[in-house]
């Protein structure tokens, strides 16, 4: 990298910390029990779903770097479907291959993946506030501090994160869907190294990353009630619209 980035300064690892301490406590027993119609969530799923969010949405600082040089080479393929069109072939071909359903699954996986996009602007908006309470000597990792910071968050930002959060956590509970989603990626990360010339082992790692993200996310769900699903779902939801509004009335913003 050529020029300096946040993940390059101390400041942003700090920040990284703070957040992971702030999500454990925020899907804690202790939180959970604050709400009778989550009760009835066991452990072991919490415990899974906590467990995603900090591996694959915030882990700490070297994974995430890794990560981050990866998802620009995902970003890419989003952003310029053209590149993506080479490797699958015709309209016809992707429906010989993965039948009708390949345009829904499509959706589905971009839609997921912008989550990771939503989470990072979120983040950025977080570092900008860090840094002057930081340099002030503040200790970030303190609730009444890291709640400040997510008192500064715009009420559409802070909307538009907690909507793309439980749009991934809703398409990463339908089965059938993220079934046919892996096997395109497989197809895809399969003719990528076929066209070395073409694509760089970071266009390859960048789907690789698309393809983790699905497939550790399907884990959590895979043996879950549709019931029960919905319920986490709402759970969600509302535990990180009940953050946002406690921080936003401590501070009185």
């Amino acid at each position: 990298m050529n020029k300096q980035t946040p993940l390059q300064e101390k400041e942003f690892g700090l920040l990284i910390l703070a957040y992971r301490k702030s999500l454990q406590k925020r899907y804690s027993r202790e939180n959970l029990n604050r709400f009778a119609e989550f009760n009835s969530i066991d452990q072991a799923t919490v415990d899974k779903l906590t467990s995603y969010f900090l591996e694959l949405l915030y882990p700490e600082l070297e994974e995430r770097i890794k990560l981050d040089q990866a998802f620009d080479a995902l970003a890419s393929f989003v952003h310029s479907p053209e590149k993506m069109w080479g490797l699958l072939g015709s309209v016809g071909t992707i429906i010989f291959k993965f039948g009708k359903q390949f345009f829904s699954a499509a959706k589905a996986g971009v839609s997921a993946l912008k989550s990771y996009v939503t989470a990072h602007k979120f983040e950025a908006i977080l570092y900008e506030q860090a840094k002057e309470l930081i340099r002030n000597g503040k200790n970030i990792e303190e609730e009444i501090y890291f709640n400040k910071l997510i008192a500064n968050i715009p009420k559409k930002d802070a909307d538009d994160f907690r909507h793309q959060i439980v749009s991934l956590f809703a398409t990463l509970s339908k089965k059938d869907l993220l079934e046919k989603i892996l096997e395109v990626m497989d197809y895809v990360i399969s003719k990528m190294k076929q066209k070395s010339e073409t694509y760089t082992q970071a266009d390859i790692d960048g789907i690789s990353l698309g393809k983790g993200i699905i497939t550790s996310g399907k884990d959590v769900f895979t043996e879950l009630s549709q019931e029960k699903i919905q319920l986490i779902l709402r759970g969600i939801d509302t535990i990180e619209k009940d953050f946002y509004e406690r921080a936003l009335k401590e501070n009185k913003i």
